[in-house]
C-alpha cells in the first residue's frame, strides 16, 4: 500500500492523510421573560430541561484547500476538487450571513493547497481570505500544513489576520463570560512555515530523524499504530505554547468557564486516523486532563472527519472537508452553543453532532 515513495511528497495529506477510515431530566415546556434581554439571561426550555436557545452560534469550515487546477485525487484515490471547493466557501458565506446569529466563523485551516502553482499563492490565499472577509462578523483563521506549503509564516499569519508574538499562531478569545476559545498551533514545532535555520525547525527535523526512519519524512512506511503519526507534513505543540495552554486553563477555571479548544490537527486517536494526529497530542491531552473546564476539542486536517468522546468526558469532533465535496455538495455548518453542551449542525456531508458535557466533570 506505501511502496509507491513518490505518493508521500511534501504535499503530505495531499498525498495520504485524511482519506482512511476513521474511527470512530425536565423542567416544564416553556419559560420566557417579555422584553429584550441577552441570550445568556434569558433562556427557553423543553421538557428535557435542556436549554432551548443558544447562549450563541458561530459558523465552521475547515481544509478549502483551493487551488485553480484540474480535480485530482488522493493517493488512495478520493476525488479533491480545487476548484469547487471555494463555491463551497460561498455558500457558507451566505447561508452564516442569512442567518444572521452567529457571532463568528472559525476557519480550521487549509485554504489553500500545497498543490497550488507557487506563482499564484499570494493571489489564492488572497482570493480565499476576501471570500470569508464577506462574513458579516469575525473570523478566526488556524493554520495548516497546505497553508504552509505556500507561504512562510513571516507572510501569511498577517495576511489572515492572526494575533501573532514571533510568528506563532496560537490565541485565545472569550465570545461570553461563560466560554473560552483556546486556538493551538499545531505546527508550532514544524519543519515546514518557519527558516531553515530557526530553532523550532531544527527540533522539528531532530525529532522526525529519531522516529521516522524513512529518507521521506512523509512516509509512514513501516511505522506502526500511532506512530505513524510521525510524519514532515503534522507537527507539534512547544513547550513555551504549553505554558502558555497552562495558564489559559488555570485562569479559565478560576473564572468558572467553559473551554473549546480548536487545533488543525486532531487530538484523539479515537477521532481521526493516526496519521493525521498531532505528534505530542498526550502530551497536550494530559495538560488538558488536569483541569476540568475543557469540554471540546474540534478539529481539522483528516478530511473525512470523526467524533469520539475521551477518557474524561472530552469531545473531539473532526470536520469534514470542503475540498472533497463533489460539485453541488457542501461541508460546512454551524455550531449552537449551550451551557451543558455544544450542537453541530452540520451541511451536506458535514454530519451534525451533539456533544454533550460530561456532568461528572465539574469546574
Amino acid at each position: 500500500m506505501y511502496r509507491n515513495q513518490n505518493a508521500f511528497n511534501d504535499k503530505g495529506l495531499d498525498s495520504f492523510a485524511g482519506h482512511l477510515p476513521f474511527v470512530h431530566p425536565g423542567l416544564s415546556p416553556i419559560a420566557f421573560t417579555l422584553g429584550p434581554a441577552p441570550a445568556s439571561v434569558v433562556e427557553a426550555w423543553v421538557g428535557d430541561g435542556r436549554a432551548k436557545q443558544p447562549l450563541f452560534s458561530f459558523g465552521v469550515i475547515s481544509d478549502v484547500q483551493h487551488a485553480d487546477i484540474p480535480d485530482g485525487r488522493s493517493f488512495l484515490g478520493v476525488p479533491r476538487f480545487y476548484r469547487h471547493s471555494i463555491l463551497v466557501l460561498q455558500r457558507a458565506v451566505q447561508k452564516w450571513n442569512n442567518c444572521k446569529k452567529h457571532k463568528f466563523v472559525i476557519n480550521f485551516g487549509d485554504i489553500v493547497d500545497g498543490f497550488c502553482p507557487p506563482d499564484q499563492s499570494l493571489s489564492t490565499i488572497r482570493k480565499v481570505v476576501d471570500e470569508f472577509e464577506k462574513f458579516d462578523g469575525p473570523v478566526h483563521h488556524l493554520i495548516g500544513n497546505h497553508c504552509l506549503y505556500n507561504l512562510p509564516r513571516d507572510k501569511l499569519l498577517p495576511m489572515l489576520k492572526i494575533p501573532s508574538a514571533d510568528g506563532r499562531a496560537y490565541f485565545e478569545f472569550s465570545p461570553t463570560s461563560e466560554f473560552r476559545f483556546v486556538v493551538l498551533d499545531g505546527y508550532d514545532i514544524s519543519a515546514i512555515g518557519w527558516p531553515e535555520d530557526h530553532p523550532n525547525t531544527l527540533e522539528a527535523v531532530k525529532f522526525l530523524q529519531e522516529k521516522n526512519p524513512n529518507t521521506e519524512k512523509n512516509s509512514p512506511e513501516g511505522l506502526v499504530g500511532l506512530e505513524r503519526r510521525f510524519l514532515k507534513f503534522n507537527g507539534g505543540v512547544g513547550k513555551e505554547q504549553l505554558k502558555w495552554l497552562d495558564s489559559i486553563l488555570q485562569e479559565a477555571t478560576q473564572m468558572r468557564q467553559n473551554v473549546v479548544i480548536c487545533c488543525h490537527l486532531p487530538l484523539d486517536p479515537g477521532s481521526s486516523t493516526d496519521v493525521a494526529l498531532l505528534w505530542n497530542y498526550e502530551e497536550v491531552m494530559n495538560l488538558i486532563h488536569r483541569y476540568n473546564c475543557v469540554k471540546v476539542c474540534l478539529a481539522g486536517h483528516d478530511h473525512k472527519g470523526g467524533h469520539s468522546i475521551d477518557s474524561h468526558g472530552v469531545h473531539h469532533r473532526v470536520l469534514e472537508a470542503a475540498l472533497e465535496c463533489p460539485p453541488g455538495t457542501d461541508a460546512f455548518g454551524y455550531v449552537d452553543v449551550y451551557k451543558d453542551r455544544l450542537s453541530l449542525i452540520g451541511t451536506d456531508r458535514m454530519e451534525s453532532t451533539e456533544m454533550c458535557f460530561d456532568p461528572q466533570a465539574e469546574r
